[in-house]
């Protein structure tokens, strides 16, 4: 009878030890995680997992050194929600995931049966946050040339302030630079992201930025170096590197380009007839180019095409004559420097009157009023739009044509715009400094 009484104990054991071994089948159905060792059983599908915080600070769910088994995980904050974070061969092919917790929330662990259905252990540990760890809490940046700590894999939070209008550059420039990966946001909702590179454009990116504002960078780490050598430049904006200051382009059977700026490359072509044009990268180079046509600044893109001759792009379409168009070649891919050709199907004519004349406009800068001369337009009344370095408009007013007339700008932001002036028949830009 003893007998019998030990055996139901081991076998309840084994019994218990199973049912901690599993997790839910479905986010409802979770089972509770607990600091330490927890065991996931993937033979029987994905294993949900619940976790509410005990504290403010940190979380890491990890497999690294607890199992062989080739393991991917998702971390959310609510049931029918998409994941926030998630890892996969973060140490070879096992996961580790760190993320922010605030004590009394509750979070979803989910280990996806995508490569493994082995039982593996997995462990849950709670820490204090370090600074640079997270958004909430970055290291502070300057201009310059930086050497800053940033474990394989780990993710390093920077802030940095602009001490000008203009465009930074954030490059990485040790001898793991090609490991890296960076992106720019101004907030942590990482909803109004400036530029998130994601695996394009790892180790280098230029966004624009406003005196006085701060941006956050996050810096992620792929070697196990333990740190990263990086510099923040601030500078002008060069022409072709924005929409709004393209390069003027003509018919041409080789135009060369690089993507060294981190930027993408924009030329504005005019029709001179109505003709059916072709912009192509095929022939020229054996990079990986990504080919789009806008119509105007702040417009949705009329064409754009990727691969159409194994990695080259090549567009084909009918323009206006007298009508603009900006080409932008992208930064996607990260070519290294190559060429493209711009070919159109008639002989070309000559150019249709498109008045390239400065317009006169005084002071600039300016604080607010400014002067325009507008005797050069032939009609009644002009279209007056202020464009931002975005490309959009901020401004839109009617003026008196053929005179010196005066418009206002004091409740714009000091920076950089373009303004556009256009009647039925003519279209000028002018640059304005806003102080």
């Amino acid at each position: 009878m003893q007998k019998l009484f030990y055996l139901s104990l081991i076998l309840w054991g084994l019994a218990s030890q199973v049912t901690t071994g599993q997790g839910g089948e479905s986010c409802d159905t979770a089972t509770a995680a607990q600091t330490g060792i927890n065991t996931s059983d993937n033979s029987i599908g994905d294993q949900w997992f619940v976790y509410t915080a005990t504290t403010n600070g940190k979380v890491t769910v990890s497999t690294c050194g607890t199992t062989t088994a080739n393991t991917y995980v998702e971390i959310y904050d609510g049931c029918n929600e998409e994941a926030f974070i998630s890892s996969d061969d973060f140490c070879g092919q096992q996961s580790e995931v760190s993320f922010e917790v605030i004590s009394g929330l509750t979070y979803y662990i989910n280990w996806r049966n995508y490569y493994t259905n082995q039982q593996f252990e997995w462990s849950l540990e709670e820490a204090s946050i370090a600074q640079g760890e997270f958004c909430s809490f970055p290291l502070t940046s300057t201009a310059g040339y930086m050497v800053s700590n940033a474990p394989q894999n780990k993710y390093r939070w920077f802030e940095f302030t602009a001490s000008r209008n203009g465009k930074v550059t954030v490059s990485a420039v040790g001898s793991n630079a090609a490991d890296c990966r960076v992106a720019v946001y101004d907030d942590c909702a990482y909803t109004t992201s400036i530029n998130n590179d994601q695996s394009w454009n790892p180790s280098k990116l230029a966004f624009d930025a406003a005196e006085g504002e701060t941006y956050l960078i996050s810096w992620q780490n792929g070697a196990d170096n333990g740190e990263i050598e990086w510099t923040i430049e601030e500078s002008n904006w060069q022409a072709g590197e924005r929409c709004i200051d393209p390069i003027d382009i003509d018919i041409s059977d080789e135009n060369a380009i690089d993507h060294e700026s981190a930027t993408n490359k924009w030329y504005r072509f005019i029709a001179r007839q109505d003709d059916e044009i072709t912009v192509s990268s095929i022939g020229l180079t054996s990079e990986d180019t990504y080919l789009e046509v806008y119509t105007g600044c702040g417009e949705q893109r009329a064409f754009f095409n990727d691969d159409a001759d194994g990695l080259q792009s090549e567009l084909t379409l009918s323009v206006e004559a007298g009508k603009a168009y900006l080409i932008k070649w992208d930064k996607i891919f990260t070519p290294q420097p190559y060429a493209w050709s711009l070919k159109g199907s008639q002989l070309v004519t000559e150019m249709p009157d498109v008045d390239k004349n400065e317009l006169m406009i005084y002071p600039n800068p300016t604080y607010g009023l400014v002067n325009v001369d507008l005797t050069s337009f032939d009609s009644k009344t002009v279209q007056a739009k202020v464009l931002s370095v975005s490309g959009a408009t901020v401004m839109a007013f009617e003026l008196n044509a053929g005179i010196v007339t005066q418009f206002d700008v004091t409740g714009l932001q000091s920076g950089v715009y373009q303004v556009v002036f256009e009647d039925l028949v003519s279209r000028k830009v002018v640059k304005l400094l806003k102080q």
